[in-house]
């Protein structure tokens, strides 16, 4: 009898620590957080979502209507304007789920992005692997932005950069702890997606449907913006990211396009040159693609060489687009620093380099093709 009495209690204290616990739909869940700065005041917005309806869709369940929810407050430091939010929103928040943090243009500023690191890497339930974003655009419409089939916000852009990134390799998604390990780094640029709202490719419903759009890159250097600027201005940049998986080249010949290749896991190869002017630099690219798209009879060889020179070219845009804009959009002073410290001593000022047009010597690119898809290439072109 003792020892059943015993076991009675013990049950009673394990089971003494649910009491406290809430049901899910008694928490508002916090998604994604967005930064403005106007007027010396740090405006904060945060997306909220129902997981409910998450659920169901994954269960095999009818996907509901996705219900977003945006706030809004200021306040002087990131941590006033957060508190804010709770004399109104009526419900216990949670911040555990948060999974990106868009920070506007005039938010890129070193004492904001300060700020608001200083305050997300003190408070315990907001983890270091949250994505970061830039924009232009309004953030109570990025947050209104949902996905398509009236899908949960939980599945879309700010959440799932990867899966983008997987299918068409542009710009590497950028976590929190990223953008303090680059922006701590003297001698490197911080390249931050730049994404907007596109207003006419998709209609759902017979309306018209805004959708995000990962549409350029920002350049941050010591925490302050640069300048943000369209993809196609940059697709060179593509050619020295790490870990691009999938990507597509639109081969030239003169002004029309003759063929389409997709490549998968280039890679970039920098050497350090020795010369009496400064430092330079030669680059060099491996690749191997497959032919996607024919449009003219063309040679495996003449192919290859068509989408060798199509790579140099945008890698020598992207370069002297940053030139013209003392940027270093390919980090040419990181290389520079961790090959050979004492000369990025020598040479930089205030971290960078000086960059001039012939800084790279020479660009190097290989690129072989790998299959023709389940066409051979014509035969009428000698394969």
């Amino acid at each position: 009898m003792y020892l059943r009495l015993v076991a009675v209690g013990l049950m009673m204290l394990l089971l003494s620590g649910c009491w406290g616990n809430r049901n899910i739909d008694q928490i508002v869940y916090i998604h994604s957080i967005g930064i403005d700065y106007d007027h010396r005041q740090f405006v904060l917005y945060v997306q909220l979502i129902n997981f409910s309806g998450l659920a169901k869709a994954e269960y095999g369940g009818g996907r509901q209507v996705a219900a977003v929810a945006i706030g809004r407050s200021a306040g002087e430091t990131p941590e006033i304007a957060a508190h804010e939010l709770y004399t109104s929103i009526q419900q216990m928040v949670s911040w555990g789920h948060v999974k990106s943090i868009v920070f506007t243009k005039r938010a890129l500023k070193k004492e904001v992005v300060r700020g608001v690191i200083d305050l997300l890497t003190r408070y315990h339930e907001i983890r270091h692997t949250i994505w970061v974003y830039a924009t232009d655009a309004s953030l109570t419409d990025v947050f209104k932005a949902t996905p398509l089939l009236h899908a949960s916000s939980y599945l879309s852009m700010l959440t799932n950069p990867e899966e983008l990134f997987r299918q068409s390799s542009f710009i590497r998604p950028l976590r929190f702890n990223r953008l303090i390990a680059i922006s701590d780094e003297h001698s490197a640029t911080l390249r931050i997606p730049y994404i907007t709202l596109d207003p006419a490719s998709w209609t759902e419903d017979t309306k018209k449907k805004k959708m995000l759009s990962l549409s350029g890159v920002c350049f941050l250097h010591d925490y302050e913006l640069q300048q943000c600027t369209d993809r196609e201005k940059l697709l060179g940049v593509r050619w020295t990211e790490r870990d691009v998986i999938r990507t597509p080249i639109h081969v030239k010949e003169g002004r029309q396009t003759v063929a389409s290749l997709v490549v998968r896991h280039p890679k970039a190869k920098w050497s350090v040159l020795s010369t009496k002017d400064g430092p330079a630099f030669q680059l060099t690219i491996q690749a191997q693609g497959s032919l996607i798209e024919l449009r003219r009879p063309l040679s495996r060889e003449r192919l290859a060489k068509l989408a060798a020179q199509t790579v140099k070219q945008e890698i020598q845009q992207a370069y002297e687009w940053g030139v013209n804009r003392n940027i270093d959009v390919l980090n040419v002073s990181d290389q520079l620093y961790r090959s050979n410290v004492h000369k990025w001593r020598q040479w930089e000022q205030n971290g960078i380099i000086p960059l001039k047009k012939k800084t790279i010597r020479n660009i190097s690119v290989h690129l072989s093709l790998g299959s023709s898809g389940k066409e051979k290439l014509d035969y009428r072109a000698g394969d």
